[in-house]
This record gives structure tokens, C-alpha cells and sequence, in this order.
């Protein structure tokens, strides 16, 4: 019974771990207390009761269904399940293609009008999901080109033709994550998944012929957009995650602490780093809005 207790505390402060077990372990904890004698089904009673609890939170099972990027909503319907937990146990079951599959189904893909691809739509993006890392007009790296680049709009799901080559490569389960579509310095552009991408600690500006187009000018930091981006996507919000974080300008230290005195845009670590960039950020820097 002592051994009992000991499990069964161990299980209830580990139940935020429950996705790595079968989904079954949950429905067969009834059998295993028919098993049990009066004095262990007693000592065993609140711990199995707090673990079931905390088991069947749909809150839990979103947790880690997210973790793998299957969502209730694109996902759910081609198995026919309404729940998280029951999303789970059914996409466990599937191969990666069948998800996919079921995935592209269920989620209306089929349906994204050519107008719609690679962020093309003009439907402003209200509401914007916690899952959208990048605002329009961030500069952003990407280890995996390697290369960088500008924002230059993003939807909250896939929007490509079925036959486009990334979304064959291996399945990934992307098709309901974030895409950014990227103008990348010195010509080019690309639509992807945020994956190995980060923003630029000391950003620069991006040479590409859309620039111009759909930005109104570069200021040390972010591109802040046309009137017409601006109304696509009016929840973005470029410069504020920098400012926050107090990138340096020169070297990329968090936390500088002194703003440029000019445009109160650009940070820095100390008098040396802005001396340093000022050579650059004079080109873009402008007197602060009061």
C-alpha cells in the first residue's frame, strides 16, 4: 500500500506528462481499481482521482497536441472527433501521410483560392493568432539558407498549391503553421514556416525591387509598411518585440540601455557601440515623432 502511495504521488505531480503514455492508460484506470483490495482502493482513491482529472483536461491535450501541430480545427474533421483528447488518440494511430492527408481534407485546403497563396490575400488578418511569431516589415535570419530578409506578409495556415515542393518533402506537419512570406536581400523571395528563422539583432536593410513597393522606409530597425500593408495587417506590431528585448545596434547584446538621441528607435550597449554604428544608422535615422 506504502508503494502505492509513493507511485501515486509520483504519477499525480507527473500528469502533465500524460501525452507520452496511450491514451487508453486513462480509460483502463476503472479495471485496475476493480482489482484492488478496500484498504489499497481507499489510499488510492485521491491520487487516481486527481490523475483521471487532470488526464481528461482538454486543456492538457491541446498543450500536446499543439506540440505536434495538429489542430482541432483542420485536423478534427476527417476523423470526426470534436475533442482534443480524441484528436490525439486518433492521429496517433495514422502514419505521417495519412495526417497529412486527413489534415489537408479536413482543413479546407483544397479550397484556398489561387488569389489567397503566399500571403496574396487582401482580407486583413484581424485576430491575430499567438502562434505568429513575425510582424510585416521585421528583419529576419534564417539559418538553414543561410540568408535574411524583410516581412512582407504572413498567413496563420499553408496557403500554396497541393503540389508545391515543401509541402512534399517528408509530410512535414506544416500545413496549419504560420508562413511568412520573405523578400530576401539581394533579390528573391520565399514563403516559410518559421523554423530556423529569428529576428535580426542588428538589423540592415534589405535590398529587393518590392521593397519600395510595399514599405515606406527602413528606420534602424523594421520597414515600416505602406498605408496599403498597414491596413492588410493593423495587429502587427514590428518594432515593439525589439524594443522590448533592447537589442543593441551594434553588437546584438539584450539589454542595452541607451537610446540613439535623434530617433529613440535604436538602442545601445554603450557610447563605443553607437560611434561604432553611426556610420550606418545616420542614413536612416530621423528626429523621434513627439
Amino acid at each position: 500500500m506504502w508503494l502505492f502511495r509513493q507511485s501515486g504521488a509520483v504519477l499525480e505531480r507527473s500528469a502533465h506528462r500524460m501525452a507520452l503514455l496511450d491514451v487508453q492508460l486513462l480509460d483502463s484506470l476503472p479495471a485496475v481499481l476493480a482489482l484492488l483490495d478496500p484498504v489499497s482502493l481507499a489510499a488510492a482513491r485521491q491520487s487516481c482521482t486527481g490523475l483521471s482529472s487532470q488526464g481528461c483536461s482538454e486543456e492538457l491535450w491541446e498543450r500536446h497536441c499543439l506540440a505536434r501541430y495538429w489542430r482541432l480545427k483542420s485536423c478534427g474533421p476527417a476523423v470526426q472527433v470534436t475533442t482534443w483528447r480524441c484528436l490525439y488518440s486518433e492521429f496517433s494511430k495514422l502514419t505521417s501521410e495519412e495526417r497529412w492527408e486527413a489534415e489537408w481534407t479536413g482543413g479546407g485546403f483544397e479550397a484556398i483560392s489561387e488569389s489567397e497563396w503566399f500571403a496574396g490575400s487582401p482580407v486583413p488578418r484581424t485576430n491575430r493568432s499567438s502562434e505568429v511569431r513575425f510582424s510585416v516589415g521585421q528583419v529576419i535570419l534564417n539559418r538553414s539558407g543561410p540568408y535574411r530578409g524583410v516581412v512582407a506578409g504572413w498567413d496563420e495556415i499553408t496557403k500554396v498549391p497541393k503540389g508545391w515542393p515543401s509541402l512534399r518533402r517528408d509530410r512535414q506537419p506544416w500545413l496549419s503553421k504560420p508562413h511568412y512570406s520573405i523578400l530576401v536581400h539581394g533579390g528573391g523571395s520565399t514563403y516559410i514556416v518559421d523554423d530556423n528563422s529569428e529576428l535580426d539583432r542588428v538589423p540592415g536593410e534589405v535590398s529587393h525591387p518590392s521593397v519600395q513597393q510595399l514599405f515606406l522606409r527602413f528606420n534602424g530597425q523594421v520597414y515600416e509598411p505602406s498605408e496599403a500593408l498597414r491596413s492588410a495587417y493593423p495587429e502587427d506590431d514590428a518594432l515593439g518585440p525589439l524594443l522590448a528585448r533592447r537589442f543593441c545596434n551594434a553588437c546584438g547584446a539584450e539589454g542595452a540601455k541607451f537610446d540613439c538621441g535623434i530617433c529613440r528607435v535604436v538602442r545601445y550597449c554603450s557610447q563605443e557601440c553607437q560611434q561604432q554604428a553611426w556610420l550606418q544608422h545616420q542614413h536612416v535615422c530621423r528626429p523621434a515623432r513627439a
